[in-house]
This record gives C-alpha cells, sequence and structure tokens, in this order.
C-alpha cells in the first residue's frame, strides 16, 4: 500500500469512528508496522495539519478540535 492510500485509509478510520480507535487496531487494519504508522501520523498532523489526538482515558487516536493554521482537509 503506497503512503497516500495509507493516509487516506487512516483519515477514513478515524473520521467513521466515534469512539477512539486503538494503535493496535490502526495497525492491524492498515498492515504496517508499528514505526511506519508513527510516521504516517506524524506526517498527517505536521503536513496536512490534521487534528489527530491521542485520548489516554480510552488508549485511542481521534480526531479532536481544529488546530489553528492551514484548515485539515484530505
Amino acid at each position: 500500500m503506497e503512503r497516500l492510500e495509507r493516509l487516506y485509509k487512516i483519515h477514513q478510520l478515524l473520521a467513521e469512528r466515534r469512539t477512539p480507535i486503538s494503535f493496535s487496531s490502526l495497525r492491524s487494519s492498515l498492515g504496517i508496522s508499528v514505526a511506519t504508522l508513527k510516521r504516517d501520523l506524524e506526517y498527517m498532523r505536521s503536513r496536512f495539519n490534521a487534528p489527530i489526538e491521542y485520548d489516554r482515558e480510552a488508549n485511542g487516536y481521534r480526531f479532536g478540535e481544529a488546530r489553528p493554521g492551514p484548515r485539515y482537509e484530505l
């Protein structure tokens, strides 16, 4: 799976859920390594200004409030 395809899939997995999704569930859904998922999440945050947040209580990732700067769209 190419990077752009993975980024769209990450977006879809986060957007379609009402509850946070765990790191391991994201990783297994995408079939990628831990390092690759970490890189992709950071890439989405830094390059696309994606409001991806880690919810410690729910032990998962979700979209949060919009961040300052350019509007996130994928």
